[in-house]
Parts: structure tokens; sequence; C-alpha cells
């Protein structure tokens, strides 16, 4: 069954950029296209062309380490492994005549000799539904890892070309190295382009199609914005209570972190404008580490916002209590990466 979404749009709420031009190819690709480079440490099969790279800062990603089913509008893997941190997803086009089992094995030992260890293989229908990489209802086997919009862009750029309109004899490697914090899925396939609607050359069903899908272990940057000393007036009169997550701190840990200066500037400036004021400072934390660890790790680091207040901004101690909340007055889901950083936060509450 031909089943085939070709959108010029992007997948909401991530930015992707496809370094790629929309015109469509006449013949298979045996050279790069301009402006994409390998992963660094990740080699390619021999005289490969890379046709398309995408790469997030930080994404949350489910890689399948279990058959992929697809029920109830939802597509599940049975066992999986989560990973989140900065992502990348490269697509080649190998040369004639290599098989979709000799290209994975070749990267499988590439990246055994890299340390990384082997976490998961299948192949086919073993895999799951792999029909196909563009669908429009996401529920194939190569969904799990991306969305369609992801993929998708004019009908015949080369990388849509190696996809095919259908796929054949997909295998899939997973492996994990926990030395570097990475871990790479490795998916192969033969593209079928003969017979449906793709403006493609029929010599692409002749090469093996590759995507290198890989996560790097990376801390989120903290790009919320710091709230500024009004705008903390305006929400405390509004509602009582403002958070702030421009104090940050290391993971499982209670010291103020030097990045932290510019939202601790702007709250001893309220303050100190306000000499009336007295605020509860509330630690929140995300559900990792145990409701009661949560419970001592966010009031100890309510504390150290407090201290640092009063030390070096010279606000009154009795205008500053501290406490926490451990994870529970979540404002998000604690299901996803996304969900747990609104989640991490401090609190200014009008005593």
């Amino acid at each position: 069954m031909f089943r085939q979404r070709l959108l010029a749009t992007l997948w909401s709420g991530t930015l992707w950029v496809l370094a790629l031009p929309a015109l469509a190819i006449d013949t298979v690709p045996t050279k790069d296209l301009a402006g994409l480079q390998d992963l660094p440490g990740i080699k390619r099969f021999a005289d490969s062309a890379l046709v398309f790279r995408n790469d997030v800062a930080y994404d949350e990603v489910t890689f399948p380490t279990g058959k992929v089913t697809y029920a109830n509008d939802k597509l599940v893997a049975g066992k999986s492994l989560l990973k989140a941190g900065q992502r990348a997803m490269l697509v080649y086009v190998t040369p004639a005549g290599r098989s979709p089992l000799e290209v994975l094995r070749n990267f499988q030992g590439d990246l055994k000799s890299a340390g990384f260890a082997p976490v998961y293989e299948c192949e086919g229908e073993a895999c799951g539904q792999a029909d196909a990489f563009t669908s429009g209802n996401n529920f194939n086997f190569a969904n799990t890892l991306f969305k369609d919009a992801v993929y998708s862009t004019a009908r015949g750029a080369a990388h849509v070309c190696a996809a095919g309109a259908q796929i054949n004899g997909l295998r899939y490697a997973l492996a994990d190295n926990a030395t570097t914090g990475e871990t790479v899925a490795v998916m192969t396939w033969r593209p079928l382009i003969k017979g449906y609607a793709l403006p493609c050359p029929d010599a692409m069903e002749m090469h093996t199609s590759v995507m290198v899908f890989r996560v790097q272990a990376k801390a989120m940057e903290q790009k919320m914005a710091t709230v500024s000393a009004s705008e903390m007036t305006t929400q405390l009169t509004a509602n009582g209570k403002v958070a702030i997550y421009g104090i940050l701190f290391d993971s499982a840990k209670a010291d103020v972190k030097p990045e932290s200066k510019a939202s601790l500037d702007e709250i001893g400036k309220l303050m100190k404008a306000t000499p009336a004021l007295k605020l509860h400072v509330v630690g929140h934390t995300d559900n990792a580490g145990g409701l009661e660890g949560n419970f001592d790790l966010s009031k100890r680091r309510a504390g150290a916002v407090k201290d640092a207040l009063v030390k070096q901004y010279g606000i009154a101690a009795d205008r500053l209590t501290a406490n926490g909340v451990s994870y529970l007055a979540p404002v998000s889901t604690n299901g996803t990466e996304a969900g747990r950083a609104k989640n991490r936060r401090v609190e200014l509450v009008l005593f």
C-alpha cells in the first residue's frame, strides 16, 4: 500500500533545520549534499553519500528495544530505551550492490571498536510494521524515533528518494556507549521506487539507504528569560507567587550555581525596593529520586537561595522563610524531560 505524506512543514514544538535543496534528483547521489558532515567519531560506510542531516540541541527519544505495534491510535514499543540530550539524524546512500545486512554489520563493527555495546537488533516485520517511513498516521516502526514532518520535504529530494515509497529489507540495531554517554541507532533498508508516483531514479532500488540516529547525553541549556523585579511585583500582586527558573543547581545538589546571579539580582532589587515585603522561598523538584529525598533537596535549595539573598544582598533574614515541597506541586507532567524541567523551579510566595 502506497502511503506517503510529503509536506514542507515543521514538527510543532521543535525547530528542525533541513540543510537541503528542495530540487528533485535525476540520478543516484554519489557525493555529499552541500554543507553536510559526518558525526564526529561515527564513520560512514565506504563511498556513501550523505544526503540529509538534522540536528536538535536537546530532545527526548524513545529507542525501540522490542517489537513496535500500533493499536488504539498509539504506537508502542514492547520495550524501549528513553534517552535525552543532543540529537542528530543522518541519511546516507551507499554504493550499488551492498545489502542492508552487510552495511549494518559494518556499522556494528565500527561502533563496537569505538566502545559501544550492543543493546538490541531486529529485522523486517520482527521490528514491527516497517513498510514505509512517511505515512499520514505515524504508525510505522521508524516513527518511534521521529515524526513524519521531520523527514518530509519536497517530493524527489535526495533523502525522500532514499526512503522510497515503501522500504524493503529493514534492519535495525541499537548500541550504547556508557563512557561517552552516546546512544546510536542504525537503520538500513532498500527503497522501493518503481511503479510509485515518486519522482526519483529507479536505480535507487539498487542502493541500500542508511539512517544514523544519535542521542548524546547533554544537560539542557537553561534558556528561560530572567524575570525582572517589576515582573515579579506584577505576578506577586496578581497571583500571590512567581516562579523563578533562572536559579540553577547541579543535579541532586543544593549549591546555587554562578549562572543564577541575574535572577538573584532581580530578587534583591525587588526586596530592597519594597522594605515591607516578606516572602516564602519554596523549592520544587521533579519526581526523580523519590518523595522524601526531594523534600530534603527542595528545602535545602530554598535555604541556599535565602542564604544568598541574606549574605550577598543584605536582605534581613526575618523577611524570608525557606520551604520545600518535593514534587507535590507540579506545573507540568513528569513524564517528559520538558515537563520535568518546568517542574524544577523556585517560587517566591507572599507571606
